[in-house]
């Protein structure tokens, strides 16, 4: 499961890999780029009304609809992105804080660039740790965290990167989806990709999925500022 990157053909099978990570001991890094185009949103929107006539009318659009155990909104899947999933025990002095300045001190270092965080009006699961390039949202960034006992807790924090396709339909379909549940609008606009801004090398998501490993490797062994707080 530490290899660079996991090519699956949908969202389900990435999802699968976090969940086995999320359970497994130790650290576990997942990498993961779906074939085909999904919507993946948090179980607790099953709770709000309509949500299985926004779901069946999604899936009849082309974009099936799968659930994750984490916080957020909705996002789109697909071709040309990729999935970050840092899967570790901490202290549980390691805050849910903590764990968003880990995953974007990894995305910053493996990829050099005038990154900014904060929200992004309109932008699907939009949240404070956003990852933005040009003032447009590249990175979507998510936390779940369990108590395992004896002072610690396990910790899987999820970053979804654009590297290179159409923000378009995505956008859309979210945006369809917000509707039917009574969510608020999404907009393309906020949105840019890697691909878009950076100079890019020729299998994008494959070169990036390896830089990403060996920064979180290297982040997460280090011994400081966090001497007691993660074990690898």
């Amino acid at each position: 499961m530490n290899s660079a990157l996991t090519p699956v053909d949908s969202a389900a099978d990435g999802l699968a890999l976090e969940a086995a990570a999320f359970a497994a001991d130790g650290l576990v890094i997942c990498l993961w780029s779906p074939r085909r185009r999904a919507l993946v949103c948090p179980a607790n929107l099953r709770r709000r009304e309509g949500f299985d006539r926004a779901r069946h009318r999604s899936a009849a659009n082309g974009w099936p609809v799968y659930l994750r155990p984490t916080g957020g909104g909705a996002v789109p899947q697909g071709p040309g992105v990729l999935n970050l999933a840092l899967a570790f025990t901490a202290h549980q002095r390691f805050t849910i804080e903590d764990g968003y300045r880990l995953i974007t001190r990894v995305i910053c270092d493996a990829i050099p660039a005038g990154w900014t965080t904060g929200a992004t009006p309109y932008s699907f699961c939009d949240g404070a740790w956003n990852m933005s390039l040009t003032d447009r949202k590249v990175v979507g960034t998510a936390q779940r965290i369990h108590p395992i006992g004896g002072g610690r807790r396990r910790i899987l924090a999820h970053a979804l990167i654009l590297v290179k396709g159409d923000i378009a339909a995505g956008a859309a379909a979210v945006g369809g989806f917000h509707r039917d549940l009574g969510l608020g609008p999404v907009k393309a606009g906020v949105h840019t990709t890697l691909e878009s801004v950076l100079p890019t090398p020729r299998d994008p998501v494959q070169t990036l999925a390896v830089s990403l490993h060996d920064r979180a490797q290297q982040e997460i062994a280090r011994p400081t500022p966090r001497p007691d707080s993660i074990a690898a």
